[in-house]
């Protein structure tokens, strides 16, 4: 588990007028929930979008600090882009304790996928179901991503949440029957086929009324 950081500056003011201010001066508004409580924050675009790239899509716990020193260790919950401008409107941080138990959604890289059987000898194409699986861990055991190897996967065959590996100290919380991925034979073409992943859902949170004023 690789941990970052990443400074913000908190902010009383919400609404259209300031957030739109607060955007033309090269800060992003951002929101940190903690335990019934929220706290609005914002950070700098352009260390944002750093730390973005640098994490490139795994699960990662992000330490913010703020103007007075005090930090908070945290997960990006959700990330809200314009609708057509290449921007990004509002970040959800949720923050964790560490030592204590938090449910987290980690992406699914597969392993030997070139040299699956179901797509060699088989003719199959394998298919990604679920792209994200929900985790309950602590902070020092949060993965970065969950690998499955398929390399022994025959055509018609399934790796369902149950088969996957253990990891210590991390308990999924998926169905045990769920498939994560699977390899059909008869679809033409040795190839991997990805489920559309559903678009990531803002999570409607107390204490935080400028959803709307932010589109």
């Amino acid at each position: 588990m690789q941990q970052y950081k990443l400074n913000v500056s908190s902010r009383e003011q919400t609404g259209r007028g300031p957030v739109r201010r607060l955007r033309n001066s090269g800060r992003i508004p951002a929101s940190v929930y903690g335990k019934g409580n929220a706290r609005s924050v914002s950070v700098s675009a352009v260390e944002f979008r750093d730390l973005n790239r640098e994490i490139g899509g795994e699960a990662a716990l992000v330490e913010l600090t703020d103007e007075r020193g005090d930090s908070m260790l945290t997960l990006v919950k959700n990330v809200d882009y314009h609708s057509i401008k290449n921007e990004i409107n509002h970040i959800d941080f949720h923050e964790v304790k560490r030592g204590e138990s938090f449910v987290a959604r980690v992406p699914v890289h597969l392993a030997g996928d070139a040299d699956c059987v179901g797509v060699k000898i088989d003719g199959g194409m394998l298919e990604i179901l679920l792209h994200e699986l929900e985790i309950r861990c602590r902070p020092s055991k949060l993965p970065e991503c969950i690998e499955v190897n398929v390399a022994e996967l025959a055509g018609g065959s399934a790796v369902h949440i149950s088969e996957l590996p253990e990891i210590e100290g991390v308990e999924y919380l998926g169905k045990p029957e769920d498939v994560v991925v699977s390899c059909n034979v008869g679809k033409g073409g040795a190839e991997v086929e990805e489920t559309p992943a559903a678009a990531p859902e803002a999570e409607s949170e107390s204490g935080e009324a400028e959803a709307p004023a932010e589109e």
